[in-house]
């Protein structure tokens, strides 16, 4: 197979930082009582000059004056190994960083404008081409400590980075990196390219380690023409970060040496508290990769026997020559029993840059559960002399008829213009489904509503019926639609004997098959009750003694064989309420 170049973007190896720092960070973890523990990440290439021993660094009030400086001896540094996976591109062998993680334990009392921690180091190389005068500027790793003022008397964590940049990575490839942070506090962090902090340590090395550090505010690299802090690598590269989850994608594609920050802002209730910046010096060098072929799944990832395919795509980015390709073919389905028959091998002609195999699951009726069909390709791979195998997946399921289920009926009121709702529910099949509702065409959906305007004589029962992906169908039985108002009581009876409103007439109880009535005086005692009103009580006790006049307490509760309520129902459907009997 052939061959392409591919640049990669690496940590600046000895070449370039002949006798400086490739970067750094700092952070800290409160311990309770204005106490605070204090950590420096810094990288250098392996044969620069040795580490800092002691680090000194300054603490700054937040206005900018100095508080204290502070020493901490060198800790046994470690060297970071280079990992890449990919067994066709060999980095180059001149690659080594180390880090040392110097730790300091410090009192910060608390202040209304808190503090600022800051390390500087003389300086950038001078073949950094995307930064003015590099051997000019030195690096400088600064937090800061919210006062009360912006944290109240809550001590803050600082974020910190999770995971150390990759020291090899192809440009015109996007690598992805996780560049995200921690912060045990829980504050909200935004994440975004930026330009580093300097100062000017000159080139003579008098002030290579500055003790104490320069007080803030600090200057910013100043980029050359092309280059930015979003934009590190120039015009022609690209980089992206999300602020929210502050995974990154970089694709550079310039030969040289580099240096980009990525800020991380912590934000508590909405306000900024704390902002720092994660420095590092970069180079882009030449090497080969070898170009991939690949076989994924195209169609779904679940077929149903006798109902649905799928396929296989092997795909390769060269195609000048054939190529044949070694099939193995596995799983608990069975190979021309449970789907078509494939080969053990495909040749893939010149000039074609894929091929598809086509998976069909028979349908034999026969109960067999998930079955699953792994389909391998077996290539050579020229960078081991050895075999790569590359695998995709797929699951085959029984076809089990659908059931549905429905209403039993609907209730609706044409006098106060409601809207009736019917539903069905489908199991199994396979989704998605189309809904056919009669007699009247309605949505495409298991639900739908209707008018009371829609109600007898055009509708007194709907149905519907479902078609799956599979074509199978299936239909309710007939669902009843009544029209069924409440209940509307009066709230006086006159028994003058004039026949006008002499007796308690109940509207809308033809709607129903029974009505009961009970009537309670106004010491909460029965003294009537039916529990089929005819609309004919007349103000009369259950004895048939004549009502005196006065306020009555009733309650109506409606029932129907043709319909079953349930308790919201019930509680729409009786009445309570006062009748008035006038003499």
């Amino acid at each position: 197979m052939k061959t392409i170049l591919i640049t990669f973007l690496l940590l600046l190896s000895s070449s370039t930082f002949a006798s400086h720092i490739v970067g750094g960070e700092v952070y800290y973890d409160s311990l309770g009582n204005d106490t605070y523990r204090v950590t420096f990440e810094v990288y250098r290439d392996c044969s620069g000059s040795a580490y800092d021993n002691p680090l000194q660094y300054t603490v700054f009030t937040g206005s900018g004056v100095q508080f204290s400086t502070y020493a901490i001896p060198l800790p046994t540094p470690d060297t970071l190994p280079i990992i890449y996976d990919d067994p066709c591109v060999t980095p180059p062998n001149d690659i080594c960083i180390e880090r040392a993680i110097y730790i300091d334990t410090i009192i910060l009392p608390a202040t209304a404008d808190g503090y600022k921690i800051v390390y500087q180091r003389c300086c950038w190389a001078n073949n950094i081409q995307n930064i003015t005068d590099p051997g000019q500027w030195g690096l400088t790793i600064e937090t800061d400590v919210p006062g009360t003022t912006l944290v109240g008397q809550f001590d803050n964590n600082c974020a910190r980075f999770n995971n150390y940049p990759p020291i090899v990575l192809c440009s015109n490839l996007t690598l992805t990196f996780d560049h995200s942070a921690t912060d045990i506090d829980g504050d909200s962090l935004v994440y975004s390219m930026c330009t580093p902090p300097t100062v000017d340590l000159g080139p003579s090395g008098a002030t290579a380690e500055p003790n104490p550090e320069y007080a803030p505010p600090y200057a910013d690299l100043t980029w050359e023409p092309g280059y930015t802090g979003a934009q590190p690598w120039g015009a022609g590269s690209n980089v992206t970060i999300d602020p929210q989850t502050g995974m990154m994608d970089i694709t550079p594609n310039l030969v040289g040496s580099y240096v980009a920050g990525v800020c991380v802002e912590e934000y508590r209730n909405g306000v900024l508290i704390n902002r720092k910046t994660r420095t590092f010096g970069f180079r882009v060098v030449t090497c080969e990769v070898e170009l991939p072929i690949e076989v994924s799944l195209l169609g779904a990832g679940t077929l149903i026997e006798g109902c649905s395919a799928a396929g296989f795509i092997i795909e390769r980015t060269e195609a000048d020559t054939s190529l044949t390709v070694q099939v193995l073919v596995s799983g608990t389905a069975t190979n021309g029993v449970d789907y078509n028959a494939l080969g053990s091998s495909i040749t893939i002609p010149t000039g074609v840059f894929s091929d598809t195999i086509s998976i069909v699951p028979y349908g034999d009726g026969i109960t067999e559960g998930s079955e699953t069909v792994e389909f391998s390709i077996i290539v050579e791979n020229p960078c081991e002399n050895s075999f790569d195998t590359t695998t995709a997946f797929l699951t085959i399921q029984d076809y089990v008829p659908m059931t549905i289920s429905w209403g039993d009926s609907i209730n609706i009121c044409d006098e106060i213009g409601e809207y009736g709702l019917v539903w069905c529910s489908v199991q199994n099949g396979l989704p998605p489904y189309s809904y056919t509702w009669a007699p009247t065409p309605y949505l495409n959906n298991d639900t739908i509503s209707f008018p009371a305007t829609d109600l007898q004589p055009n509708l007194t029962e709907m149905s519907v019926n479902v078609i799956d992906a599979c074509g199978q169908n299936i239909s309710s039985g007939l669902i009843p639609v009544y029209n069924q108002c409440p209940c509307q009581v009066p709230n006086v009876i006159t028994m003058n004997g004039d026949n006008v409103n002499d007796e308690f007439i109940i509207r809308n109880i033809e709607d129903y098959d029974r009505v009961q009535v009970q009537i309670f005086n106004r010491w909460g005692n029965l003294v009537f009750e039916t529990d089929n009103y005819q609309n004919n009580w007349k103000g009369y006790d259950k004895s048939g003694k004549q009502l005196e006049a006065g306020v009555y307490t009733y309650v109506v509760t409606p029932d129907s064989d043709k319909y079953e309520y349930d308790d919201q129902e019930k509680t729409r459907y009786t009445a309570h309420g006062f009748v008035h009997i006038i003499k």
